[in-house]
């Protein structure tokens, strides 16, 4: 038993429902369920009831739930021991993939040098970049997101004690081609024919963020890739399409490739900032947000 089990348990009595709770926590169903089991295998004790409208607490559960719940409480203050410090003069970040906010970075890096500073930058998906900043792994989560998932995102970091700003608004998704692709020449792509068409996209995003966003069925024949070169070589060398987020700094590095516009769809895509509610960022993170907010609205021109 670990403090990962207790907060499933709260989880699942918080939603009433395995799914859900699953769902909210970023695993799969059976995944949670067997954790749930094993737990109960070690205590000797069942924690909850099935029934059709979904599950109950037993006697014992209601025990195990108080308990679990100071257990967090008294684990989360010694969580957040470092922020009672102020001594990080580093950044650090984890970001969706994005060639902008990679070379945002870099370019950072050299216009504010910080002689035996170690800073940390981590590009990774959706997901797991979440995750990143709630197990305080990073201080920063950097993510784009479709908008109307944004409010969705920002109720899931507020019962993490996060919060979520965003930092530039209304980008639009496009469709990523290779030039050799027969569907390059088309001035734009229709969002009734993506369905249809060889998609590759990043493993680590959920469903509901992005596939189920574009109306794309879950048992459409996708490539699923977790990294962007593995992406940008199945859009290259393999003629498959991807929709990202547009990127005119990708656009301008990816000469042998074209974006075109997606008709019939209205949604855009945010790019957030996700920090605990009680830490404040160091001189050095501050800067770079800026930076970062700067590049994206001149690069949009927002």
């Amino acid at each position: 038993m670990n403090i990962k089990h207790l907060s499933y348990v709260v989880e699942i009595c918080r939603c009433g429902s395995i799914n859900k709770a699953a769902q909210n926590l970023y695993i799969s169903q059976s995944s949670l369920s067997g954790s749930v089991k094993s737990l109960e295998e070690e205590l000797h004790y069942q924690l909850f009831r099935r029934k059709n409208a979904g599950i109950e607490l037993t006697e014992e559960g209601k025990l195990f739930l108080e308990s679990a719940k100071k257990i967090l409480a008294e684990a989360e203050k010694i969580y957040r021991v470092p922020e009672q410090f102020s001594s990080q003069r580093n950044l650090s970040v984890s970001c969706t993939y994005s060639t902008l906010l990679m070379q945002s970075f870099i370019l950072f890096k050299k216009s504010h040098p910080a002689p035996g500073v170690q800073d940390a930058f981590k590009e990774t998906g959706l997901i797991q970049t979440i995750r990143d900043v709630i197990a305080q792994q990073y201080r920063l989560c950097i993510f784009y997101c479709f908008q109307s998932r944004r409010e969705y995102h920002a109720r899931y970091a507020a019962r993490y004690n996060m919060v979520v700003e965003p930092l530039c608004e209304g980008i639009p998704a496009v469709a990523l081609l290779s030039r050799q692709n027969p569907l390059s020449s088309r001035r734009d792509i229709r969002l009734e024919d993506l369905p249809t068409r060889r998609l590759v996209t990043y493993e680590n995003f959920e469903y509901e963020d992005w596939l189920g966003m574009l109306g794309i069925p879950a048992s459409a024949n996708v490539l699923y890739i977790f990294d962007r070169g593995g992406l940008l070589d199945a859009v290259r060398k393999d003629n498959y399409m991807a929709v990202v987020m547009y990127d005119p700094q990708q656009q301008r590095e990816l000469s042998d490739c074209v974006t075109l516009p997606i008709t019939g769809f209205s949604d855009t895509l945010d790019v957030c900032l996700m920090r605990s509610k009680s830490y404040t960022l160091n001189a050095r993170e501050k800067k770079f947000v800026q930076f970062c907010k700067k590049r994206f609205q001149t690069a949009h021109e927002i």
